[in-house]
């Protein structure tokens, strides 16, 4: 059996925003496989954001720490080179993440809003 590895929890967490076709924006962090839609991108990055604290708060406080960082498969991720903006943090038991965001989106920068 392989020996257990401590949690370690990412300083960083990447999150890319697609517009969907039925309207709104899905919000996607990808070392974690969460997503959330909302009815524009602030709504959607606020969404993904309580999903990410609830997610690894909950994880920790019934000991599924190993299985915590679960990331989406390379297909969701950026390309190498893609410009990445610091968008906000998501503050998990006393511990921020710094919140990266890439778009699609026309303009999404202007909506871009931090996170707490």
């Amino acid at each position: 059996m392989p020996a257990r590895r401590p949690f370690a929890l990412p300083t960083t967490v990447t999150i890319v925003f697609r517009p969907e076709k039925t309207g709104g924006i899905t919000a996607h962090a990808l070392e974690f496989d969460l997503a959330a839609t909302g009815k524009d991108r602030a709504d959607a990055d606020r969404k993904v954001s309580i999903a990410i604290q609830s997610y690894i708060e909950f994880g920790l406080l019934n000991g599924w720490a190993e299985d915590i960082r679960y990331p989406a498969p390379a297909d969701f991720w950026p390309p190498e080179g893609t410009d990445l903006k610091v968008t906000g943090s998501i503050q998990i038991m006393s511990q921020n993440l710094l919140v990266y965001s890439t778009s699609s989106i026309a303009h999404a920068d202007r909506e871009t809003q931090a996170v707490a």
